[in-house]
């Protein structure tokens, strides 16, 4: 039932946009069968009218559909961008903090896109990822590799 929910907007509009077509080749049809102009300006204007109101809606809401859609893929990619940018951040902060001698190497953990892994562990072997620290990757939501459990303590032998 969720799910239907975020198309509602573009096939309600679809169907608003049919159905004032229709209402509008309605009234062509009815002023059609009268003979006299006097008759058919009545036809024209409620039948035209309606349905002309019926499609402009039906537009605004496709296309309020479509602004919706567009902001909310645009806002998870920002949120991509943004954690991206995060990791990214702490890991240049762990290298600089190692650089100078206050990092220690046992601290040091491979960033993946949702786990963290020790730099040993053989499902990040050959892959370009951030470094950073167990404490960084917790604050960065990832949680650890059920494998190589670099949360544990190091002196836990494998």
């Amino acid at each position: 039932m969720q799910r239907s929910w975020p198309k509602l907007g573009g096939q309600l509009g679809m169907a608003c946009i049919g159905i004032g077509f229709i209402v509008i080749g309605l009234a062509w049809n009815g002023a059609a069968g009268v003979d006299f102009v006097q008759g058919q300006v009545p036809y024209l204007l409620s039948g035209g009218a309606f349905g002309l109101a019926l499609v402009i809606a039906g537009a605004a809401l496709v296309v309020v559909q479509n602004s919706r859609r567009d902001r909310s893929m645009l806002e998870g990619q920002l949120r991509e961008l943004n954690t991206a940018v995060a990791r990214l951040a702490n890991a240049v902060g762990s290298i600089a903090a190692a650089g100078n001698g206050r990092g220690a190497a046992t601290d040091e953990v491979v960033m993946g896109r949702t786990s963290f892994h020790r730099p040993e562990c053989h499902l990040v072997a050959g892959k370009d990822l951030p470094l950073g620290t167990v404490e960084s990757a917790m604050e960065d939501g990832l949680s650890p590799c059920r494998i190589c459990e670099p949360a544990a303590a190091p002196a836990r032998s494998r």
